[in-house]
Formats: C-alpha cells, structure tokens, sequence
C-alpha cells in the first residue's frame, strides 16, 4: 500500500489547513516530521500535491481529487471509531438509522424523542437518504434500520409496511388553484411545475399518474426531495407535487389531489440478521406515530 493511513491524515491536516505549520499544530506533532511526510508522499505517489508560494502549499488539481477520496476514507474512519466505542460501551447502546427525507420531521423525530424518553442512554445515529441509496447501507450495516416513504424491492431485505399516505398539491397561498377543495392532475397542465426526477420512485409514480390521466405537466425545476420543491414553491417559482408529510412542514397551502396517488412507507432490514432491540422499539414507537395520526398499515404485533 503506497498511500498508507497516517500519510492520508498528514494530507488531510494541510489541506485543510492550507500549511505545514497549522497542519503539524492540527495533528499536535513537529512541523519538520508534517513537511518530511508530506515530501515523502509526493514521493512515494509520483504526483505532485502542492505549489509552493509565499509560505503557503497550494494545492495541485491531482491533490484536490486526491482529497476528495481521502475525506470520503476519514470520515468512515471516524465511523468505525464510533461504532468500536459503542461496542465498548455495549452492543445496544448504538442504533443507527436512516430515513427518506419526508418522513424525518413528522414521523421519525417525535418516535426518536419517544425512544429516547425510555432509553436515556441509548446513542441514536440518524441521517436521511435517497432510497437508492438505502439497501447498500442496510446490507453493508451502516445503518440498522431504513424507513422509506415508499417500498424498495430487494431479495435480501425485509419490506414491512407500517404507514399510507398520499401525493397533494402544494401551491403559493395567493394561487388560483388555491379556491379549489381538490386539485386535479389536468389542472396542473399549464402551471409550471416543480417535479421530482423521474428515476426516483416519486417521480415515478407522478409519471405514470399523468400516463394514465393522459395529462402532460411542464417541469421548471426537477428535484430529489420534497424540501427542495417545497422551498421553491414558496419563493413563487412554481406549483408542486409531494407526499404529504412532507407537505404538512411547510407554510405553503396544501389541496389533495383528485387522482389517488397512494404511498406505502415501510420498514426495511436485513434478512441475514435480526434488527437490534433499539431498533425494534424504534419501529415500534414509529408505528404508534403512524397510528396517531390515522395512517397505520397492518397491526402493531406484525413489526418485527
């Protein structure tokens, strides 16, 4: 391995640093031991890195796709430290979860608060993700649980519905379509419109609505979550169609549509290896959130 791990660390320290002397007082080393490794790593690589002016390194094209690698290298890093603390302190005192950006504020984050009420001192590692993204981390057991807005297809994945939703309409206050008790997809033929792409399952399911309704809607702006459509409806830019979690955070009015755009939010884990226990609690107090809310799927006793 001609790039070894402490020569990436050195890398990493005096390119974000921008120099040897703030790099070597980052890593709390000498600074003539940072400018040997970093002229050994040049070296060793056969690439130049840095540009040499007036006291600072400037960073070579080769050393900015370099850093790019290594960041993605340190910050697993620093996850697998936190996994191995964990460890140390017990093997359910971590649980790490990852849900699709919609159901984040609504869904997820009042079961956490739940969760932690009754686990004070469990450590919870939540982020959001595109579903694409999603059955990678599961299998590869970055996260234990995924809780998806809408069904993901996996052989090796368990698939539980435990919530349904619908698709609206979200449009400016001051709209004309605003009057209406329902909207319908024609109704959105001559708006411009914000839409999810159409290779992301939300997309796919606004397409195929429109196939069926023989209604052809004109994107202005295409989008992979249903904040970044929220936000540009607010600033005037245009009308859109999102789930309706997502829809219920944003100060934008909201009319249901006429079609039936159904979503089922699941819970997905691996077949290879039971969910952990905290996990398991976490289902659960989601489920009793979907059930607050009307939208529940199945029964309690199904999840896990």
């Amino acid at each position: 391995m001609r790039f070894k791990l402490r020569q990436m660390e050195v890398f990493r320290a005096v390119m974000l640093t921008g120099s040897i002397n703030a790099a070597a007082k980052m890593l709390y080393v000498s600074q003539p031991a940072v400018s040997k490794l970093v002229a050994h790593t040049e070296t060793t690589l056969g690439l130049r890195l840095f540009e040499r002016s007036k006291g600072r390194l400037i960073p070579t094209a080769e050393a900015q796709a370099l850093f790019r690698e290594v960041e993605q290298v340190y910050q697993s890093a620093l996850r697998v430290d936190e996994f191995a603390r964990a460890l140390a302190l017990g093997p359910a005192s971590l649980l790490r979860v990852a849900c699709s950006p919609s159901l984040g504020l609504t869904i997820l984050a009042p079961a956490i608060v739940e969760l932690k009420r009754g686990m004070p001192k469990l450590r919870i590692d939540w982020h959001t993700a595109l579903m694409s993204d999603m059955p990678l981390e599961v299998l590869s057991k970055a996260i234990d649980v995924a809780v998806t807005s809408m069904p993901i297809e996996h052989e090796h994945l368990e698939v539980v519905p435990f919530m349904r939703g619908r698709m609206v309409c979200a449009l400016p206050a001051d709209h004309p379509l605003a009057a209406k008790q329902r909207i319908a997809l024609a109704d959105l033929s001559r708006e411009p419109m914000i839409l999810f792409r159409r290779d992301i399952p939300f997309g796919t399911v606004i397409v195929r609505a429109c196939q069926q309704a023989d209604v052809e809607l004109t994107s202005v702006v295409e989008v992979t979550r249903a904040d970044q459509a929220l936000a540009l409806v607010q600033g005037g830019l245009g009308l859109t169609i999102v789930d309706e979690f997502a829809a219920g955070t944003a100060g934008c009015v909201v009319r249901p549509l006429v079609e039936d755009l159904e979503m089922i939010s699941t819970f997905v884990y691996s077949k290879f290896s039971p969910p952990p226990r905290g996990a398991v609690l976490l289902m659960q107090a989601i489920y009793r959130r979907a059930e607050q809310l009307g939208r529940q799927v199945g029964h309690l006793r199904d999840i896990v």
